[in-house]
């Protein structure tokens, strides 16, 4: 090996020795973004494909439940109130459809209250 090599060489061990350490201070910082504190939070989701989801938002103390696909989001639902705030024997809020499907998606949401991020 030549003397010219040898500082080539080292700058190309140092390179990438640093990828890993950029990558590594790359997933520290994005835990130091300012969180989401503004007027929307998502409170909770359903994955039903590898598209399309249903989701519940939080915008201006009310909740909205939400379809998610590819192309678009529909507005499925306005809540009035998270639905585990309520006793489970009151009356389903003003609003909310009553179907079996609509009742069984909102217990899949109970379940996940304990991961509400306002909690």
């Amino acid at each position: 090996m030549t003397a010219s090599l040898l500082p080539s060489l080292l700058a190309f061990v140092a390179v990438l020795a640093m990828i890993p350490l950029a990558l590594w201070l790359m997933k520290r910082t994005q835990g130091l973004r300012p969180r989401a504190g503004g007027p929307l939070s998502l409170v909770a989701g359903l994955s039903l494909g590898p598209r399309e989801r249903i989701a519940v938002v939080q915008a201006a103390g009310r909740y909205l439940v939400v379809g998610i696909t590819g192309q678009s989001i529909t507005l499925l639902s306005e809540l009035p109130e998270w639905p585990g705030d309520q006793p489970a024997d009151a009356s389903p809020a003003p609003g909310l459809p009553a179907s079996p499907v609509f009742a069984r998606l909102l217990r899949g949401l109970e379940r996940r209250d304990a991961d509400r991020p306002d909690r």
